[in-house]
């Protein structure tokens, strides 16, 4: 489960590693493996992401649904280990 809040990073250039469209959320799985989404799987994948991310990254006006689900997310863990 994510320890730490989705912190706000800069625009990315980083494309979703499902569909290939521009990603909206990055995340850090326990194992330190990097994912990227788009806004569409982001929010279709909320509970996995919730269960299974240590961090969790947005990018700056995306509205996730899982920072809706836990209010913890403020503030930046392990901030450097996915570079936006």
């Amino acid at each position: 489960m994510v320890s730490a809040a989705s912190s706000v990073a800069a625009g990315s250039t980083e494309p979703c590693d499902r569909c290939g469209a521009a990603a909206k959320l990055a995340l850090v799985l326990a194992s330190g493996r990097q994912l990227t989404f788009c806004g569409h799987h982001a929010n279709g994948y909320t509970e996995t992401i919730l269960a299974t991310a240590e961090s969790v990254f947005l990018e700056p006006g995306f509205e996730w649904r899982g920072a809706q689900v836990e209010s913890d997310y403020i503030g930046a863990h392990r901030a450097d280990a996915y570079a936006w």
